[in-house]
């Protein structure tokens, strides 16, 4: 049998949003194009309560499958046979999927787009259930089939199916606004910044890093997972952060228990002014409730003291084997695990205190150039832009 080259895709999310509607399907048609682009696609556009992709002859389908799993807003895909929307066709085209198929037990599912066909979706269940029985000796099964045949009948054609991809589920790239992400080279700010773009939002990458003082490995992490994370959004950018000279700063005048606060104070700032330079609404970190030492509700509301705006963290009440979990599905993992030395742990005391107050943390930064030091670390940034089908673009902020 020919291979398809239609492929249906389904939303679920998209589909409650009213008036909006048009917006989020175009969004998610734009995310579809760009995520398949190079693969043989010769089209993508807007159907029934579905986006509809057309291979070109020869494409190459796992590749095009597997790009689809990355594009926030698909809840499910199918590779589809398409025929007339006639009877006769369609129940020949439903033997012809099915021919030397194995199976004990089936289902038929039909969806009825076009209410002008004659039969309804439960009489074509039946009718193509009674087929498929007689000829393949399987018996039905509504609660848990071996195969599930789908039969998708629109005006003037049809389609058939018997197996679907889950999608990334979600909302579409670029539909929730612009987030700025504060992106360590661990597990859980890439999956922070996942979940993120998963809602519709796009994210802007912020490395801190204490080179020349340590080796440039967190560099090359952050360039490599900006590099995967871009395969969700198609667009990505990259600033990676001098935070060595700073760091010295504070730690001529930042008692010892209070540094690891202090320097998290300072990366919300530089991250804000960051953010704000690049149209984010709100910052978003892969913090973890009790996760560790800053990590506390206290040490939480200190640190967020000195933002003007909102602090998302989306990984909050989840626990390490969770984002452990999520960060293997979406390919970050491998690169996260690899050894780098985090400018967090630099000039790190043995025993940081959990409960640093808002007073104290103003009261021991007191002597810092704050407005000064923001500066110059922003100043000092390289800038990594990342296009899907293009390589990295390095440059310093305008």
């Amino acid at each position: 049998m020919e291979q398809p080259r239609d492929v249906l895709i389904r939303f679920h999310e998209v589909a409650l949003k009213g008036r909006n509607r048009p917006m989020f399907i175009n969004a998610l048609v734009e995310g579809v194009r760009r995520a398949t682009q190079g693969l043989g696609v010769r089209r993508v556009w807007t159907g029934r309560l579905m986006v509809r992709l057309e291979m070109e002859p020869g494409a190459d389908w796992p590749a095009v499958r597997a790009r689809l799993t990355t594009v926030s807003g698909i809840a499910k895909f199918a590779l589809a046979h398409r025929t007339g929307a006639e009877y006769d066709a369609i129940a020949g085209l439903v033997r012809e999927v099915l021919r030397g198929e194995r199976f004990a037990s089936f289902r038929i599912i039909t969806n009825r787009a076009d209410k002008r066909f004659a039969l309804t979706s439960q009489e074509m269940n039946a009718r193509l259930g009674e087929q498929v029985r007689v000829e393949s000796g399987a018996r039905v099964s509504l609660t848990r089939p071996e195969v599930e045949v789908r039969v998708e009948i629109l005006p003037r054609e049809a389609f058939v199916y018997v197996s679907e991809t889950q999608g990334a589920g979600g909302l579409p790239t670029g539909t929730g606004g612009r987030v700025a992400v504060l992106m360590s080279g661990g597990i859980d700010s890439p999956v922070a910044a996942w979940r993120m773009m998963r809602r519709g939002c796009r994210a802007v990458l912020i490395h801190f890093h204490a080179f020349p003082l340590v080796e440039g490995r967190s560099r090359e992490k952050a360039r490599e997972l900006a590099e995967l994370l871009n395969a969700y959004q198609y667009d990505t950018r990259l600033y990676l952060v001098p935070f060595a000279p700073l760091q010295q700063q504070v730690l001529l005048a930042v008692p010892p228990e209070f540094r690891v606060v202090a320097y998290r104070r300072f990366m919300v700032r530089i991250a804000e002014a960051i953010a704000r330079r690049d149209g984010a609404r709100a910052l978003v970190t892969g913090e973890s409730l009790g996760q560790v030492g800053s990590q506390t509700l206290t040490n939480i509301t200190t640190i967020d003291a000195v933002a003007t705006m909102p602090i998302l963290r989306p990984l909050i009440g989840m626990d390490k084997q969770e984002i452990v979990a999520q960060a293997q599905r979406i390919g970050t993992f491998e690169t996260s695990i690899l050894p780098d030395e985090d400018c967090c742990t630099l000039f790190t005391p043995r025993s940081p205190s959990t409960a640093v107050h808002v007073e104290t943390a103003a009261h021991v930064e007191r002597s810092l150039p704050i407005e000064e030091l923001v500066a110059q670390a922003v100043a000092a940034s390289e800038v990594h832009d990342y296009v899907m089908g293009t390589p990295a673009r390095a440059r310093q902020p305008a």
